[in-house]
């Protein structure tokens, strides 16, 4: 299956409408992860109340949206010399861990915009006018952060990734600026026309997530793919194009800042749900250890177990009662 995915086959997509169904079946059946009707959005508070099915829906939509968009991102501005699907596949299940799989929250739509905002900023070039990228990119950031709204301070690792690419410019700092204002601005209105309090926790209940076995883990199971994720892309590394370089220092910027909101979630909320959002440049990090002649085969075991992990998780655990 892994073998598949790996090549330029876009039809394997077509299977991923099916992985989605059935966490969600297995969910509903076991309620490992916990469902609500109302989500936290950031700024637009408690602003999406729908039926449980209508959370869950959503919430594998944009997982789904999500996967594509990055795999996209990936072929389009050539981090590999061939197109390759494993990466939504690597982010489908990862994300199977996290709550917002099953049920929709700012955190799921903010990776979204976080999606869309990369893609901006691979379109940047050293050269060339990159006003339209920037304001846009920002825009998509300035989203994100009305959604989760920690990431407002992002702002200033943002601009060191459009630094990486691209000097220094006066006119696309103060779009930049704007461009990260204008969503903020109208949800700040929004929020005070209507009175809600801000609530960082993710998680009403954070005694519902199986932390202390599920997320060993997976930490394990993810640490062993990073690092030999690492080791195959630093051999690509020295054959590589001064572009590939710089893109892929943008993620690693990525993953700093993820790694921190995932520690300051585990630091004052005990819940991980933050360290999703490593999921996004960690499916474009962990892609390169499949690659590898030497690492190829030890990555395809480590992932093909933790599927099956994914999914006998649902059987093995029983959630503890909802209070």
């Amino acid at each position: 299956m892994i073998r598949l995915f790996l090549e330029n086959r876009v039809g394997v997509l077509l299977t991923l409408p099916f992985f989605i169904g059935l966490y969600i079946f297995l969910n509903s059946q076991f309620h490992y992860y916990q469902i609500v009707e109302e989500t936290n959005l950031g700024f637009w508070s408690s602003a999406l109340s729908e039926p449980i099915w209508m959370n869950m829906f959503l919430g594998g939509f944009l997982v789904l949206t999500n996967a594509i968009g990055l795999n996209w991102i990936f072929n389009s501005h050539e981090f590999l010399d061939r197109n390759s699907y494993i990466i939504s596949l690597l982010y489908l299940v990862t994300m199977s861990f996290y709550h917002s799989f099953y049920s929709v929250d700012g955190l799921l739509i903010a990776q979204t915009f976080v999606i869309c905002m990369l893609s901006q900023f691979f379109q940047l070039k050293q050269n060339s006018d990159g006003r339209r990228n920037v304001f846009n990119g920002f825009f998509f950031a300035g989203l994100a952060a009305t959604f989760h709204p920690i990431m407002i301070f992002t702002f200033p690792v943002l601009l060191l990734m459009i630094l990486i690419i691209r000097p220094f410019v006066f006119r696309e700092f103060f779009l930049a600026i704007g461009g990260f204002l204008i969503p903020l601005t109208y949800a700040l209105v929004y929020q005070w026309y209507f009175d809600h309090e801000l609530n960082f926790q993710i998680l009403k209940n954070s005694s519902n997530f199986q932390l202390q076995t599920d997320f060993l883990i997976t930490l394990v199971f993810f640490g062993i793919l990073l690092a030999l994720g690492t080791f195959s892309l630093r051999t690509r590394m020295q054959k590589s194009s001064i572009r590939l370089k710089k893109q892929i220092q943008i993620i690693w910027l990525l993953v700093f800042v993820s790694l921190s909101f995932g520690v300051i979630d585990f630091i004052f909320f005990m819940q991980i749900e933050r360290f999703s959002l490593l999921l996004i440049p960690l499916s474009i990090l962990l892609t390169y250890s499949f690659l590898h002649k030497s690492y190829a085969i030890i990555s395809s075991i480590v992932f093909y177990i933790t599927i099956i992990y994914s999914v006998v998780k649902f059987f093995l655990f029983i959630p503890n009662p909802q209070t």
